[in-house]
């Protein structure tokens, strides 16, 4: 895995974002094969904001 920092945050956020509303137009669409996968990156994105935070409080102390 690539190193992160505090500046990749708001762009991994908008991934989230894209990928939510990607999930939505699926779910209108009735086309469900990628929403597992897509909620599956999503949980991914956010573990990887939670380790760059994690690394800024443990550098903090």
């Amino acid at each position: 895995m690539n190193n992160l920092s505090k500046d990749d945050i708001p762009k991994l956020g908008r991934k989230i974002n894209q990928l939510k509303k990607r999930i939505s137009r699926s779910e209108i669409s009735g086309k469900m094969e990628k929403v597992e996968f897509r909620k599956m990156r999503i949980k991914k994105i956010k573990n990887q904001i939670d380790e760059i935070l994690k690394k800024k409080k443990n550098t903090r102390l």
